[in-house]
C-alpha cells in the first residue's frame, strides 16, 4: 500500500475517533434533558423566585446546549450577579449564582475643585450610589472621568486612590481618595505663523496669560488666569478666531495646537501654528429670498460698505441689524443667512443676505412671573406691545426696559415663544425680580450740637402692589422736630398722568443744618402732577404753599446767637413769611433702569416761583444732567461691565418782582454724598458773621463714577463699587462764581440695595485741593436714600 494512502487513512481514523468523543462528552455534560424542577442555590438578599422570573425556561421544557447558554447570559445581563453556573441533578436544574456585592457606603476626599454632591448625583445615575450593586468597571470608569476633569483643568499631578472594603452579608464600602495637587500654570504661550500681528496683540486676545514677568496681566494672580483649562483654551482659540476675521483674514486656520507640559507636572508650554492668510475687502453686497420690505429700507440697517476690510463682527451685526428690523413689523423669528463668496483673484468678498421672513406674528398673550408682590395690572399698564396686535420687538423691548425702571423691579428677562400647533401666533413671557419695595430708616444718636436724636422714616414704592408710593419720616432730638409725608400716584389717569400729594411739619429750636443759630417753625403742602408728552420725557406742574416763621435764638448758656446776615434778613423781611409756589419742570429719561443704571441719559429741570401773593417773591431754577457710558465698548480689552456716569447740576434761586431779599432757609448748600464727597454735609461755600456755613443763590456741581466689575455681583444690578471724581461749590450769586475756588475730591464709593433699608452709601474721600476753611469728612456713609 503507497505511503500516501496509508497516512490518508490514519487522519481519517483519527477524526472519526475525536467525533465519537466529543458526542460521548456532550452526552455525559447533562445539557440534555427534560427538565422536571427548578432549584436556587447562592442567593443572600434576593429571593429565588426573583432569580427564577429571569430565567427563560420553565419547568417541563426540554435543556439543551443552547437553552442553557442562552439562560446563563440572561441571568448576567441583569447585572445582579457576578457568577452563573447550571448544574443538573437528576431531572433538577440547579442554578448555581453569586450576588453582586451592594454598595454600603460611597465617598469621595479630597476633591476641592471637582464638584462633590454634583458629582454622586451624576454617578447615582450610572448606579454607583448607596444601596446600589457594585460593579468593578463603573469604579474604573469614575477614576477615569475624575482624572479626565482634572486634566482638563491643569491638575495633572492628580493621584486618586480607590479602596473597596468587604463588609458583612455580602456588602462593600467604596472609598475613593484624592489628591489634587497643584494647577499647572502656562508658563508660556508660542504663537507661530503670525506676521501681520505680534505675539503680544494676539495674547491679548486670550482670557489665559503665561505667567511668565513678560506677559503677566497685573490680575493675573487674583483672577488665576495663567492656570490651564482646555476649555478656556478651546475658547482662547475661537476669540483669536475672531480677531482675525474682523480684520479681514478670511482664511485664517489654527494648524496645529501642542501641549506640552515640563517633567515635574506644573508648568505648561502652549505652541499654536496658525495660518493667517491674506487679507479680504468687500467688493459689494445685495439682498435675496423673499424681499417683503423695501430694499431701500434694508439698506438702512447694514452697517458694511464696499471696500472696507472684511469683518465677519460687522457681517453678523448686519445681519442682526435686519432681522432685528423685520421683526419691528411683526415678523418675530426673521432668519437672515450672510453667504460670503470668496473671490482670491482680487482678494474680495461678495455678500448675499438671505431672508426667509418667515409669517407675520401677532402675539396671543402677554403673561408676567414672579411679581409676587405686584399687581399684575400694575405690571401691564406698562407695555408697549399690545395682545392681540402684530409684533414688535421695539414694543416688546421697550416694554422690558419701562418695567426695569421701575423702582420695585430688580431684572426683567423677556422670552418669545411660538404658540404650539400654529405658525403666526406668540407668546411673550416677562420674568421679573422684584426687589425690596419697603425702606425703613432708623436711627438713634448723640452729638455737641444736636444733643440726642431719633430719625426714622418708612417709604414704600408700591403699596399693596399697585405701584403707588408712599412716604413717611419723622425726627427729634433736643432742638428739633419734624414730621412730613408723601403720595404718589404714577397713574392716576388711564392716560399716565401722576399725581404727587405731599405736606411737612418743622420745628426746628437751632437750625444747625445752616449753622447760623435761630429757631425756624415751617409747614407746608404741595400737589404735583406729572404729565407725559413722549415715551421718555414728561412735564410737571403742581402748586404749593408754605409758612415759615424766623424766631431768635439761644445757645446752651442764654445767649442770644443771630449772626449779622440773619439778623439784616428780618430787620427787612420781618420774622414770618407765607409763601405760594408755583412748580414747573420737564423731564427726560432714556435710563435702562433707574437704579444702577448702565446706559442712557437722565435730563431734569425745575422752576419754581414763589407768585403773587406771596410775602417773599423769588424764584429756583436747577438743570441736572445724567449720563452713562459703556466703557467697554469704547476701549478694546475692558470689561463690558465698565460703566462711566457723570451727573452735572446748576442751580440758581433769586428774587424777582418786588423781592428783596431769599430766604437764608431757602439758600443751597453743597457738600456731602450727593454733591462733592469728601466735605460734611453743607459744608462748603460762603460763612456767616460766627464762620458757619451759610449757603448761597447759585450752586454747581459735577460727579463722575466709574464703576467697577467686583466677585459680588457680575451684573451690577444690586451692588455697585466706584471710583469717583467730585467738583462743585456754592456761591453768594452766580456772578460771584470763581472756577478757582470749585472744590475737588477723589475717592472709592460702594452701594448696596438693601432688603430692608434701601439705598446704602459707603464712600472715601482723598482731597484734590487744600480744604481750607471748609468742613471736611473723609469718610461718608448714609442709607435709607435714593441715587
Amino acid at each position: 500500500m503507497p505511503v500516501c494512502v496509508s497516512r490518508a487513512l490514519a487522519v481519517l481514523l483519527c477524526l472519526f475517533a475525536a467525533s465519537a468523543w466529543a458526542q460521548a462528552q456532550s452526552s455525559n455534560s447533562g445539557y440534555d434533558f427534560r427538565v422536571d424542577d427548578v432549584r436556587v442555590v447562592g442567593v443572600q438578599r434576593l429571593e429565588p423566585g426573583t432569580v427564577l422570573t429571569y430565567l427563560p425556561l420553565s419547568v417541563g421544557d426540554r435543556l439543551s446546549e443552547a437553552r442553557a447558554q442562552q439562560s446563563i447570559r440572561a441571568l448576567y445581563d441583569t447585572g445582579l450577579f457576578e457568577n452563573v453556573a447550571l448544574q443538573r441533578e437528576g431531572n433538577t436544574l440547579v442554578v448555581d449564582v453569586t450576588e453582586r456585592p451592594e454598595i454600603a457606603s460611597f465617598s469621595i476626599e479630597g476633591n476641592k475643585n471637582i464638584g462633590g454632591e454634583q458629582l454622586k448625583d451624576a454617578l447615582a445615575q450610572q448606579g454607583l450610589a448607596q444601596g446600589e450593586l457594585y460593579k468593578r468597571s463603573l469604579v474604573d470608569q469614575l477614576e477615569q472621568e475624575l482624572r479626565r476633569q482634572y486634566y482638563a483643568n491643569g491638575y495633572y499631578s492628580v493621584a486618586i486612590d480607590t479602596e473597596v472594603k468587604e463588609l458583612d452579608n455580602n456588602r462593600v464600602a467604596i472609598d475613593i481618595d484624592v489628591t489634587e495637587g497643584e494647577v499647572a500654570s502656562i508658563k508660556d504661550i508660542n504663537i507661530i505663523g503670525n506676521e501681520h500681528f505680534s505675539d503680544d496683540e494676539l495674547r491679548d486676545v486670550f482670557e489665559l496669560k503665561a505667567s511668565s514677568p513678560a506677559y503677566t496681566h497685573p490680575l493675573t494672580f487674583w483672577r488665576s488666569r495663567d492656570r490651564y483649562s482646555r476649555e478656556k483654551l478651546l475658547g482662547d482659540l475661537e476669540s483669536l478666531n475672531s480677531f482675525y476675521q474682523n480684520r479681514g483674514y478670511v482664511r485664517f486656520n489654527v494648524s496645529s495646537i501642542q501641549v506640552s507640559l515640563s517633567p515635574d507636572n506644573r508648568n505648561i508650554f502652549l505652541t499654536i501654528n496658525v495660518d493667517e492668510g491674506d487679507q479680504y475687502t468687500i467688493n459689494d453686497y445685495e439682498f435675496a429670498g423673499d424681499m417683503i420690505v423695501p430694499q431701500t429700507s434694508l439698506q438702512r440697517l447694514v452697517t458694511v460698505e464696499p471696500g472696507q476690510t472684511f469683518s465677519r463682527g460687522d457681517v453678523d451685526a448686519s445681519a442682526n441689524s435686519i432681522s432685528s428690523g423685520l421683526a419691528d413689523f411683526g415678523y418675530a423669528f426673521a432668519d437672515v443667512d450672510p453667504l460670503t463668496r470668496v473671490n482670491e483673484e482680487d482678494k474680495t468678498v461678495d455678500l448675499t443676505f438671505f431672508i426667509d421672513p418667515g409669517k407675520r406674528a401677532y402675539v396671543r398673550q402677554i403673561t408676567f412671573n414672579g411679581n409676587d408682590k405686584t399687581n399684575d395690572e400694575t405690571l401691564r399698564r406698562e407695555m408697549r406691545q399690545f395682545e392681540g396686535a402684530p409684533f414688535s420687538r421695539r414694543g416688546v423691548e421697550r416694554s422690558r426696559t419701562r418695567l426695569a425702571r421701575l423702582p420695585y423691579i430688580q431684572d426683567v428677562q423677556v422670552n418669545t415663544e411660538k404658540v404650539a400647533g400654529s405658525e403666526d401666533l406668540v407668546d411673550v413671557d416677562y420674568d421679573v425680580t422684584e426687589r425690596a419695595a419697603g425702606t425703613l430708616q432708623f436711627g438713634v444718636g448723640f452729638s455737641d450740637a444736636q444733643g440726642f436724636l431719633v430719625n426714622g422714616s418708612v417709604s414704600h414704592s408700591n403699596f399693596r402692589g399697585t405701584g403707588n408710593r408712599l412716604s413717611l419720616r419723622a425726627e427729634t432730638n433736643d432742638y428739633a422736630k419734624s414730621v412730613g409725608a408723601s403720595w404718589t400716584d404714577p397713574y392716576f389717569t388711564d392716560e399716565g398722568v401722576s399725581r404727587t400729594i405731599s405736606g411737612f411739619y418743622r420745628n426746628t429750636d437751632q437750625l444747625i443744618r445752616i449753622g447760623s443759630g435761630f429757631d425756624l417753625n415751617s409747614v407746608g403742602g404741595a400737589v404735583t402732577f406729572g404729565l407725559p408728552i413722549t415715551e421718555y420725557s414728561q412735564l410737571r406742574a403742581g402748586l404749593g404753599v408754605e409758612r415759615n416763621e424766623i424766631n431768635s435764638a439761644v445757645n446752651r448758656n442764654g445767649e442770644q446767637r443771630l449772626s449779622d446776615e440773619l439778623a439784616e434778613f428780618i430787620d427787612e423781611n420781618g420774622k414770618e413769611a407765607t409763601t405760594y409756589e408755583l412748580q414747573t419742570g420737564w423731564s427726560r429719561d432714556t435710563r435702562n433702569r433707574t437704579f444702577f443704571a448702565t446706559r442712557g441719559t437722565n435730563t431734569e429741570f425745575q422752576f419754581n416761583i414763589k407768585g403773587p401773593g406771596s410775602d417773599l417773591e423769588y424764584y429756583d431754577t436747577s438743570l441736572e444732567h445724567e449720563r452713562y457710558f459703556r466703557v467697554g465698548a469704547w476701549v478694546p480689552g475692558l470689561s463690558d461691565k465698565m460703566v462711566l456716569s457723570m451727573d452735572g447740576r446748576v442751580a440758581q434761586t433769586d428774587v424777582w418782582g418786588d423781592g428783596e431779599d431769599v430766604p437764608p432757609y431757602d439758600n443751597f448748600f453743597a457738600g456731602g454724598a450727593r454733591s462733592v464727597r469728601g466735605y460734611s454735609n453743607g459744608g462748603l461755600g460762603p460763612r456767616d458773621s460766627f464762620d458757619n456755613p451759610f449757603g448761597g443763590q447759585f450752586l454747581t456741581t459735577l460727579q463722575s463714577e466709574l464703576v467697577i466689575p467686583t466677585f459680588l455681583e457680575s451684573d451690577n444690578k444690586s451692588t455697585r463699587l466706584t471710583a469717583f471724581y467730585d467738583i462743585g461749590n456754592v456761591y453768594e450769586d452766580a456772578s460771584a462764581f470763581e472756577a478757582s475756588d470749585l472744590r475737588k475730591s477723589a475717592g472709592v464709593a460702594f452701594y448696596w440695595f438693601t432688603p430692608f433699608f434701601g439705598l446704602l452709601r459707603v464712600s472715601y474721600a482723598a482731597y484734590v485741593d487744600d480744604p481750607d476753611n471748609d468742613d471736611v469728612d473723609r469718610f461718608q456713609f448714609s442709607f435709607g436714600v435714593g441715587l
